[in-house]
């Protein structure tokens, strides 16, 4: 049976240690930096692709279509469980329609009122439909987004409501 054995293990001398840090150090020393480079340029690149990825999220405002109605939501949910009430927009809006001022903007000012009467009330089931002519109701912030069928829907809450529920918002 063949042994094999390693030999000792033997220290380079120190100056040849000496010389190979030496040697190392101006190795590192000559080769170019890249890092700021490559970072500033991976910047830029997440950058562009952010802007546009928020630009794609966006939604951009879409015009009403069907302007013969529209619908008021006291919650902003799309959900079976959600209330809408649904209003002709001629009758609403004085006889309105054809050219002249625009659906949505008399959809958000006919939805305040009915909020201010307290038609709608906050919550899933707040679409009560007396009026409670004694006192004046808060009104929530509104939004007006176009449901997909063309109909305006207007319902409480900021721009960023209609983008969480799915739908532009409403042009006009």
């Amino acid at each position: 049976m063949t042994r094999f054995e390693l030999p000792p293990v033997c220290g380079l001398p120190v100056d040849r240690v000496a010389a190979m840090r030496r040697q190392l150090a101006a190795e590192i020393a000559r080769r170019p930096r890249r890092k700021p480079i490559l970072i500033a340029a991976s910047a830029a690149v997440a950058a562009a692709a952010a802007t546009a990825g928020g630009y794609a999220y966006v939604q951009h405002p879409a015009p009403v279509t069907d302007k013969s109605e529209a619908r008021c939501y006291t919650v902003a949910s799309l959900s079976d469980g959600a209330e809408s009430f649904t209003f002709v927009a001629e009758a609403a809006v004085a006889g309105q329609s054809g050219p002249g001022p625009s659906q949505v903007d008399n959809a958000l000012s006919v939805c305040a009122g009915f909020w201010r009467q307290g038609i709608l009330r906050p919550g899933p089931d707040g679409a009560r439909g007396a009026p409670d002519p004694g006192r004046d109701h808060p009104v929530p912030p509104l939004v007006a987004c176009v449901l997909p069928d063309g109909t305006a829907a207007v319902f409480p809450g900021t721009t960023l409501t209609c983008a969480a529920l799915g739908l532009p918002n409403a042009a006009g």
